[in-house]
């Protein structure tokens, strides 16, 4: 593993730590709900603002991936399926790389509602979409 310290993991958890998602509603304003699920589940390893240098990224085996340039990797489209099938599915999804990016899917579900996961997996999306370098 790459760097791995006691440093780097109790930062991780200090993020993880920060307290539980908040509750989800229908109505709440899907960017938002997007942003506080990438910074309570995703930033601890992509980062705060998505560069891949999150606090848990030197105790990985491979790089977390840099969210701020996807669509710059795919011609200036922001491959939106693709993103909902990795946070649904996780990253050892056929063809999306290292299986050590978690599968979220089930995870976002309360008792699992699929139209409540898939609420949340599109907020997300939406989320990552809005980070992408201009």
């Amino acid at each position: 593993m790459r760097g791995r310290t006691a440093s780097a993991i109790l930062a991780g958890l200090a993020v993880l730590a920060v307290g539980a998602a908040p509750a989800f509603s229908q109505d709440a304003d899907e960017a938002e709900t997007g942003k506080d699920n990438y910074l309570r589940h995703c930033a601890v390893c992509h980062g705060i603002e998505g560069y891949g240098n999150g606090p848990l990224a030197d105790a990985m085996k491979i790089a977390p991936s840099d969210l701020t340039i996807l669509a710059a990797k795919h011609g200036g489209e922001f491959p939106a399926a693709k993103v909902a099938d990795v946070i649904r599915n996780g990253g050892g999804v056929l063809g999306h790389g290292s299986p050590a990016m978690p599968a979220w899917g089930l995870y976002f579900s309360e008792k699992r509602k699929p139209d409540i996961a898939r609420a949340r997996v599109k907020a997300l999306v939406d989320y990552i979409a809005g980070i992408q370098a201009k």
